[in-house]
């Protein structure tokens, strides 16, 4: 497999964001479910101290409960207004990588047949 810092940087990125979109999807699922406690998920200042250190892979997402308020009736703190936004902009930040991946492999076709 072709690997550098950049791919290992945008695939250590891909996950993180999977696992946020992951997390933002149950949230939607379980807006009514009593008791339901939302989840938030960090990876971007791990990964940049991996970056840093030269091993983006040896990093993944951290997932914990967020603080919100919990709402009545249903007794959950999932706030559907803020994780539709965080879908959206999570969809668009992976899009921004897969097509940063795309053109590090033009790149390396270019590269490579002299093209």
């Amino acid at each position: 497999m072709i690997g550098d810092l950049t791919l290992d940087t945008i695939h250590a990125g891909l996950r993180g964001l999977d696992a946020r979109r992951r997390v933002a999807e149950d949230a939607v699922a379980n807006v009514e479910t009593p008791g339901y406690r939302a989840r938030s998920v960090d990876f971007e200042g791990a990964l940049s101290r991996a970056i840093e250190s030269g091993s983006p892979l040896d990093t993944g997402p951290e997932v914990s409960f967020t603080s919100d308020p919990v709402a009545l009736p249903t007794g959950n703190n999932v706030q559907l207004d803020q994780e539709l936004v965080g879908l959206t902009e999570t969809g668009l930040r992976q899009q921004l990588l897969v097509e940063a991946a795309n053109a590090k492999f033009r790149l390396l076709r270019s590269v490579i047949t002299g093209q």
